[in-house]
């Protein structure tokens, strides 16, 4: 009993110290960046009262526990080796943190339009925050879960990988098209439309192919409804929602549309995973019963 709590004490401190160190290092990342951001543009009450260092250093603690939680967490039950659990955790957050960034909402950052400037800038300023995330995942799930020696990974012939990012990308940029054009969100959508939809349609196969990635992770969980909670809306989406919330916390009045705009596309990511699962369940029994007709 003893040796439990000072195992569970350790994994805590592990788990603080690492977020500390990883979101003073995406800090720095920031820091050492050639900003034409003028801090003053920022005037959120949050900002007013806390100021934007204090602000920028929350956001950064919020996502990477986030990111710390989540793979400590899901990773201790999966049937994967240590460093597989922490690289498919790390790359699916970098890849959110980085496409991210590249979302066209010129608005929000230091350039009139959009253009060669505002996706090399847009890069240097994920880059390190993805970067950090997979360093993060890759330490968490070394120090802090039990060694897996072996990778029991079950090939999973259910369902067609490629279909399955092709219909989460299809959703997804269903669901944007027809919030852009309904005004539920605001969008650059008009002024800079190719590189709009461009990126819409680029970020639903990122989803995908996170989906992809970390579907091995939860496999264990044969409930369709617990499974697609857990990987789309606990792992993948709650990270795209506290990436999005930053900018409702440094700009005034913007909250109330981040999180409609990230809310929207969790919940239609986690319809379209959840209507694939069973689908595929579907299939699996179906041919199970096939294939047991046929025996004597």
């Amino acid at each position: 009993m003893g040796s439990k709590t000072i195992r569970k004490k350790q994994i805590i401190i592990t788990n603080i110290l690492a977020i500390f160190v990883a979101s003073t290092l995406a800090i720095l990342s920031k820091v050492m960046l050639p900003s034409a951001v003028n801090v003053e543009d920022f005037n959120s009450i949050f900002v007013k009262v806390l100021g934007f260092q204090i602000v920028a250093s929350l956001y950064f603690i919020m996502i990477y526990t986030h990111s710390a939680v989540v793979t400590q967490l899901f990773g201790k039950n999966a049937k994967l080796s240590n460093i597989q659990i922490g690289m498919r955790f790390g790359i699916c957050f970098g890849l959110i943190f980085l496409l991210g960034m590249q979302e066209v909402v010129v608005s929000a950052s230091p350039f009139s339009k959009w253009g060669l400037g505002f996706v090399r800038y847009q890069f240097f300023m994920g880059i390190g925050e993805a970067v950090v995330a997979f360093a993060l995942c890759t330490i968490i799930s070394m120090l802090t879960i039990e060694n897996k020696k072996s990778e029991c990974l079950r090939e999973d012939t259910r369902y067609n990988r490629v279909l399955t990012v092709a219909l989460i990308a299809l959703t997804f940029t269903a669901e944007r098209v027809i919030a852009y054009k309904t005004g539920i969100i605001s969008s650059d959508i008009e002024t800079f439309p190719v590189p709009s939809y461009g990126w819409t349609i680029l970020f639903g196969i990122i989803l995908g192919c996170c989906y992809e990635i970390l579907y091995p992770i939860f496999s264990e969980d044969k409930n369709p409804v617990s499974q697609s909670f857990k990987l789309v809306v606990a792992a993948i989406g709650l990270s795209w929602i506290i990436f999005n919330s930053f900018i409702g916390w440094i700009l005034d009045g913007a909250m109330a549309e981040v999180l409609i705009r990230s809310g929207l596309d969790v919940t239609i990511f986690f319809i379209t995973a959840l209507g694939i699962r069973k689908h595929a369940i579907k299939n699996i029994n179906i041919k199970r019963g096939c294939h047991e007709g046929n025996n004597p």
